[in-house]
């Protein structure tokens, strides 16, 4: 059996909560812990994220690739279209 935890929420969220659960055709209870072990599992599989490791390893000569993405694919693409004729 797990830990026992009381908490107090706010009647606005109870009274949202107690929607969802209704909707959802399950208790409160279920809704909240299920809730919280899907906060759990999402924390989890961002922490095991395998890109994670490269951030910050690449070199690029554009400082300003995120800003400018759209015209660097349109460079890219005018590109590969010259070298096709």
């Amino acid at each position: 059996m797990g830990r026992k935890l009381v908490i107090e929420l706010p009647n606005d969220l109870e009274n949202q909560l107690t929607a969802q659960a209704e909707s959802l055709n399950v208790s409160l209870e279920n809704l909240i812990l299920q809730s919280l072990a899907q906060l759990v599992n999402s924390a989890e599989s961002a922490q095991a994220d395998p890109i994670l490791p490269l951030i910050g390893t690449l070199r690029l000569e554009n400082s300003d690739l995120g800003e400018n993405h759209d015209q660097y694919l349109s460079q890219a693409l005018q590109q590969e279209l010259n070298l096709g004729e």
